[in-house]
């Protein structure tokens, strides 16, 4: 499964995380979660995924601030 693309995806809602990752896993892709801006970068530094799924509005880090990061990354 290390060629199945990972996606991450990222939401402060659990809902809204189950709901994308049961859609996603349909597709057999590989999915890792976050529930912030801070876990986002975090994860995406263990493993760089192929895309990223991207919340705008969260606590302790917003999804722009994160994802300026993570492209700086």
């Amino acid at each position: 499964m290390a060629n199945t693309p990972l996606i991450l995806i990222v939401d402060d809602e659990e809902s809204n995380l189950d709901l994308l990752e049961a859609l996603l896993r349909t597709q057999k892709y590989r999915i890792a979660r976050a529930s912030d801006g801070i876990e986002a970068i975090e994860a995406a530094r263990r493993e760089p995924p192929d895309l990223i799924l991207l919340d705008v509005m969260m606590p302790h880090m917003d999804g722009i601030e994160a994802a300026r990061i993570m492209k700086g990354d």
